[in-house]
């Protein structure tokens, strides 16, 4: 046997994933060869390190899931072994044990956020908590009227913002609630309203216009110079728009024209020139 041969079946050896015949056949090379030899027990070590190690990294329950799903993780194995025996002869002179812990968690570490999803923006994910909202999984802290539930959400963030003034009435729709929730450090004021089949929810935060979705339609009122942004996620229609540095994304179950009109209409800003918009 060449040491060609020998350096594709070193790992699998190592894992004891040969036939007899291959086994006696690459121990018997083994023994004349202390190139092999070396890169054989190097393997070993390396094997016995990447064990420890990784008995000590928990990943989290969504990156497991990630690796576990992933079909690309189930390429052929005889592949994978001879990519990683030649790794180990490349990696003789270096093969220690705590180079190999540290080059594991290096490893690990790397994985877990070349796998994680780009962020998405703060008002995608309002959309999720509408959606978690309209399920009953979120709940909501409970108001009478509209300035009952703006003043509880002020205060609920120490009065560094609040909801715009908005006016639903003439729609007939009732506040029903509403919660303080936090996506990536930012809080979020959500205000619920419902009524005659209608419901919307207003989501406020601090924040400006690239927290909306980049494909999301450009709408600009010239009379009070603020741009509109709607877009749709999963049947539910949203607006979103900046006053000052304060964010306002309406989302509701009327249609897209319907939505934008509402909030160009009941813009509290409406009859008011705003030079910073």
């Amino acid at each position: 046997m060449k040491c060609e041969q020998a350096e594709e079946l070193i790992s699998a050896l190592i894992d004891d994933e040969l036939s007899d015949p291959e086994r006696s056949s690459i121990e018997g090379h083994l023994k004349d060869c202390p190139k092999c030899q070396r890169a054989y027990e190097w393997g070993r070590v390396l094997n016995r390190e990447m064990r420890t190690v990784s008995a000590s990294v928990v990943a989290p329950v969504d990156l497991r899931q990630k690796i576990l799903s992933d079909q690309r993780g189930t390429t052929k194995e005889a592949e994978s072994s001879k990519g990683r025996s030649k790794l180990i002869f490349r990696l003789q002179p270096f093969l220690r044990p705590t180079f190999a812990s540290a080059l594991l968690v290096i490893l690990v570490i790397s994985i877990f956020f070349l796998m994680q999803s780009p962020s998405q923006p703060i008002s995608l994910a309002a959309l999720q908590i509408r959606a978690k909202i309209d399920k009953g999984e979120i709940s909501l802290h409970q108001a009478t009227n509209t300035d009952e539930l703006h003043d509880w959400l002020g205060r609920a963030v120490g009065g560094k913002f609040g909801p715009l003034g908005y006016d639903f009435s003439p729609l007939g729709v009732k506040p029903i609630g509403g919660t303080v929730r936090e996506v990536d450090g930012r809080q979020i004021l959500v205000a619920v309203f419902r009524g005659n089949g209608l419901s919307i929810t207003c989501f406020t935060f601090l924040g400006t216009e690239e927290d909306a979705p980049k494909n999301a339609t450009v709408f600009f009122d010239p009379e009070t110079r603020i741009s509109f942004y709607s877009f749709s996620r999963n049947g539910i229609q949203a607006v979103l728009h900046r006053e000052g540095n304060v964010v306002c994304l309406l989302t509701s179950n009327m249609s897209p024209e319907e939505l934008l009109s509402l909030v160009r209409s009941s813009s509290p800003h409406k009859h008011r020139h705003n030079p910073t918009a």
